[in-house]
């Protein structure tokens, strides 16, 4: 079965069980939190580790997000690990927090500019995105030092390129021509 097959699968059915169960917010938390855990160097060595039994790594699992995580969380990954799928984890995680943004209508956006950008332009950018696409915005900043200026901003699939570095190109392309 395909990988990425396996991890939607698990997300899903751990979304449906949290809106059944009234704790979806309580769940996306703790994919959150799982997908913080996920990049850390450490935890990836440990889910790859092929000496390790599946018992010991259903302990340590617990042990790591028992006081933090709810139940239907800890059973989830209980059940990734029986099923020896716990390389699947990061996906499961990413997959449920695409589930969980698609369901409340809500779209992530990135905002790459040359420096920094203060609250009120921000506020003014989101504000502008969620009129046009009539979503939420989540929005990340990145600074990219090769921008000269402008900005580029990426809105899930779609990008808007405003920099400099663009305007340039196009300049250039029609120098050219």
């Amino acid at each position: 079965m395909n990988d990425s097959k396996i991890s939607v699968r698990y997300a899903k059915a751990l979304f449906d069980s949290a809106s059944e169960q009234g704790v979806l917010e309580k769940v996306r938390d703790d994919m959150l939190l799982l997908q913080e855990i996920c990049r850390m160097e450490e935890f990836q060595f440990f889910l790859r580790a092929p000496i390790m039994k599946e018992s010991q790594k259903r302990k340590v699992m617990k042990t790591i997000l028992e006081d933090k995580a709810g139940s239907l969380t800890l059973d989830l990954l209980d059940l990734v690990l029986k099923n020896n799928r716990e390389l699947y984890i990061p996906g499961i995680a990413r997959n449920f927090e695409d589930l969980y943004k698609r369901y409340k209508g809500i779209k992530s956006a990135v905002l790459v500019t040359a420096g920094s950008v203060d609250n009120t332009a921000k506020e003014q950018i989101i504000a502008v995105l969620k009129e046009a696409t009539d979503s939420r915005i989540e929005m990340k900043t990145k600074k990219n030092k090769d921008l000269i200026g402008g900005f580029v901003i990426k809105i899930e699939d779609q990008q808007y390129d405003a920099s400099v570095a663009r305007k340039l190109k196009d300049i250039e392309k029609q120098l050219l021509n």
